[in-house]
């Protein structure tokens, strides 16, 4: 009996793992095609051992570029949160795909998914989140929750301490995209976008 439930949890944890793959295996962020990769996915993004962050063990070069922001300029060390900076690593086009496990590359990202430095004519990244009170009567300039948008299809904001020390909650790249392609959607985008959903969870209209 024991037997047969070890084996059963088994298969549920290989069968999750596959799952897990099959989705970043399916999207753009599998490098395992290209020679500089090794043959693998994860190691151009995370590593078991020796990792330049500590979490979530991060084996990729980061980016210290100086952006245009939505605010004024900003920098990637000090006005962008820690996972923005890390998708910036490859998107802002300022640091080789390839630059991982203390290598430096000279792949760079393609005009598609390079968002370059002037971040203007984005979503305001790094900027302060401004989100819809409760009953939405008004709009709050700071936030004192990482969530926002109705129950059910909440997005998460991202926090980062600024330089006086005070807790900023700010629009990063994880607030609507998740990069290991949970839910396998287009633009690897925390859920479907049909009828304009995600935008509607922040942008109440």
């Amino acid at each position: 009996m024991n037997a047969t439930k070890l084996l059963l949890g088994t298969a549920v944890i290989a069968l999750a793992g596959t799952s897990a793959l099959g989705q970043i295996a399916l999207s753009e962020h599998n490098f395992s095609s290209y020679g500089w990769s090794g043959g693998e996915i994860c190691k151009p993004c995370h590593t078991p051992h020796f990792a330049t962050a500590p979490f979530p063990l991060w084996n990729h070069a980061l980016t210290d570029a100086t952006y245009t922001m939505h605010n004024g300029p900003g920098t990637a060390a000090v006005n962008i949160d820690s996972r923005s900076r890390m998708c910036l690593g490859c998107h802002d086009g300022t640091v080789a795909l390839d630059s991982f496990g203390g290598r430096t590359g000279t792949n760079f990202i393609g005009p598609t998914g390079n968002l370059g430095t002037d971040l203007s004519d984005d979503h305001p990244m790094g900027s302060e989140a401004i989100y819809p009170t409760t009953a939405n009567a008004g709009y709050n300039p700071q936030s004192t929750s990482h969530t926002v948008g109705p129950t059910g299809f909440t997005l998460r904001l991202r926090s980062w301490v600024d330089t006086t020390g005070a807790t900023q909650y700010v629009v990063g790249c994880s607030t609507c995209h998740t990069v290991h392609n949970d839910g396998n959607f287009d633009h690897m985008v925390r859920y479907g976008n049909a009828s304009s959903r995600l935008c509607l969870t922040c942008h109440i209209k």
